[in-house]
């Protein structure tokens, strides 16, 4: 009886394994890329299925090189992790990111250069912002909390 229990939980175990989907084609982390960014295109960009199928490889490999830059920049700073902090460190910090934003440019203004052939200019216009969501305000925009100090009393 142990053993008929034993297969049973097996077999039950291998079906519900097997029964996922492999990882990279709509299961997992990741799940199919491709597909969602073309619907994330066609809607956010207005554009029709084909443009948006078109156009998404070229949206991907951009996004890829920003990822990469990102990476870089934060493998170097996280390099300087568990030394002291020393000014010559902190300005090496400072240097690698100011380098990063300036590469993360760089990619975007060559991108603008593939972009224009495939995007009208309201689309063009939009395509920096895609993902980045509202933003929080900045210098002393929006209210402030009650009993902050003005400003210019800082």
């Amino acid at each position: 009886m142990k053993k008929f229990l034993l297969i049973v939980c097996a077999l039950v175990a291998f079906v519900t394994v097997s029964a996922q989907p492999p990882m990279g084609m709509g299961g997992g982390r990741g799940g199919d890329r491709g597909a969602r960014t073309i619907e994330m295109l066609q809607a956010r960009l207005q554009m029709t299925p084909e443009a948006a199928k078109k156009f998404a490889p070229v949206y991907q490999s951009y996004q890829r090189e920003l990822r990469q830059v990102r990476k870089e920049t934060k493998d170097y700073v996280d390099s300087f992790k568990g030394e002291n902090m020393t000014i010559k460190i902190a300005k090496k910090i400072m240097m690698a990111q100011l380098n990063g934003d300036k590469q993360i440019i760089q990619v975007k203004k060559e991108y603008i250069k593939v972009f224009v052939s495939y995007l009208t200019p309201e689309q063009l216009s939009k395509i920096f912002t895609l993902g980045q969501g509202p933003r929080r305000p900045r210098g002393g925009h929006g209210p402030r909390p009650q009993g902050a100090p003005e400003a210019s009393q800082r």
